[in-house]
């Protein structure tokens, strides 16, 4: 069974593209929309229309017309796109492949009997009833037991060796 959303590798990967489908035609939109706009302002470059003023605009006229509220926006929301790209950037080394031979910790294509000695191994380490720690119980039940059935199990382990997966294809 899946995990849920919540803690789903993937989720942040779906939030970002959300985030980037409508961001970036705004952004080269708003980028072309400035740069027509300060290309019809500066009409005359002559000595004496520059030091009349006339075309100068202000300090504080400048940083008014950056610092509006869709632009204030647009920075905040590509400041959230970088910081899930650093998030998915870190996250995805931690998404494992489902792996039973290195989950019983055994080379491939072991023996039946390899495989079931390694599943009496750590089920003495990692049995509910010999540890009582619950992420012992979980990994017991979500890993070892799983692998366990997959390599035990004819159908499995020839869908395993065949596509990589106990289940069949992907």
């Amino acid at each position: 069974m899946a995990a849920s959303e919540e803690n789903s590798a993937l989720f942040p990967i779906f939030i970002l593209s959300l985030m980037a489908i409508p961001l970036v035609p705004y952004t080269i939109l708003k980028l072309c929309h400035a740069a027509t706009k300060t290309a019809t302002i500066i009409n005359c470059q002559c000595s004496a229309c520059f030091r009349s003023g006339k075309y100068r605009k202000s300090v504080v006229k400048r940083i008014s017309n950056f610092s509006t509220y869709s632009n204030l926006t647009l920075v905040l929301l590509w400041i959230i796109m970088a910081v899930l790209v650093h998030y998915i950037k870190n996250i995805s080394h931690e998404v494992k492949v489902f792996e039973p031979f290195s989950i019983l910790g055994l080379n491939h294509g072991a023996s039946d009997s390899e495989i079931k000695k390694a599943f009496r191994r750590l089920s003495i380490q990692y049995h509910p009833d010999k540890n009582p720690d619950p992420e012992a119980h979980n990994y017991f039940v979500e890993y070892i037991s799983k692998a366990y059935q997959a390599l035990v199990d004819p159908v499995s382990r020839e869908n395993f060796e065949k596509y990589g997966h106990p289940d069949g294809r992907q």
